[in-house]
């Protein structure tokens, strides 16, 4: 070991933090009126988005559902028919 080493292992360089935290208990008034805000935030959103953006996103979503519903319903279809024919 060095001479410089030693140093800093005989001197000690942390020291204890203590960190104190006080806890407040929320009344149902002030939860309410968290909530308003929260309300007041959501509706200032939404009241900026255009409509017709909207209802373009919603027919996507509809066009993915039925692309992704498809295969389920020719599965079942196939199922139907091969249930069917192994009952006679």
């Amino acid at each position: 070991m060095t001479r410089r080493a030693r140093r800093f292992i005989e001197r000690p360089t942390m020291s204890v933090i203590t960190v104190k935290r006080t806890v407040m208990r929320r009344t149902p008034y002030r939860r309410s009126l968290v909530l308003r805000s929260f309300r007041g935030l959501t509706r200032s959103y939404f009241a900026s988005e255009k409509s017709w953006e909207f209802a373009v996103e919603a027919l996507l979503f509809a066009i993915i559902a039925a692309i992704s519903a498809w295969p389920i319903f020719a599965l079942v279809d196939v199922l139907n028919q091969f249930l069917q024919r192994t009952a006679s």
